[in-house]
């Protein structure tokens, strides 16, 4: 069984503070950023905090996520990932930096994950960012996900992709090196985007 788009409503948190107590993902790190940390972050203006709720329920949250202003730096890249990153954009907007937005956090409450409301989730934040009513250039949308193959997986069956093939080459663009004579530092979280000009092709 799957949940429709249209079952439930996006609302900002602060509207549903009261029901944030039975909020539970299930990863202690998001759960307390939704708990504790929400609030102070959009008061300081770093990102929105939204809740997924059934339509004219606001006191049951299903999901919740953050967004954030967010840019591709594309001098930072080589030649080689610019030309992926940029496979769609006009040769006289290419090798410039790309105005994205940033899932800076996703939560599906447990009591809700069968219905299969991530992938949800993200096809609404990507028509959100790409509908004629968004009131600045988005052209990407970026996720920084947790390395962890079954993420990751996830993350590509809502048609996100990799920035770099490999975590050397991840590494190298982060600036974190390699100690001489210790294991090989593993990336806490992986970079990833999406072309949000092909949603409105596919759409």
């Amino acid at each position: 069984m799957s949940a429709d788009i249209h079952d439930y409503a996006l609302m900002p948190f602060k509207m549903v503070e009261s029901a944030l107590a039975d909020f539970n993902c299930g990863r202690e790190d998001i759960d307390d950023f939704f708990h504790n940390k929400a609030q102070a972050y959009e008061k300081a203006m770093f990102g929105k905090t939204y809740a997924f709720c059934p339509d004219g329920d606001p006191d049951t949250i299903m999901g919740a996520i953050t967004v954030a202003n967010a840019s591709i730096f594309t001098r930072h890249l080589s030649w080689r990932r610019r030309d992926v990153i940029a496979a769609d954009i006009e040769d006289e907007k290419s090798g410039q930096n790309y105005p994205a937005v940033l899932l800076g956090r996703l939560g599906v409450d447990r009591r809700f994950q069968h219905l299969h409301l991530g992938p949800q989730i993200i096809d609404f934040v990507k028509a959100w960012f790409s509908s004629e009513s968004n009131k600045s250039g988005c052209r990407f949308l970026i996720v920084d996900a947790y390395n962890e193959p079954g993420l990751i997986k996830f993350y590509e069956r809502c048609g996100l992709h990799l920035f770099f093939s490999t975590e050397e080459q991840e590494k190298k663009y982060r600036n974190i090196n390699d100690r001489e004579g210790e294991p090989p530092i593993k990336l806490e979280t992986r970079l990833m985007f999406f072309d949000l000009i092909n949603y409105n092709i596919e759409n």
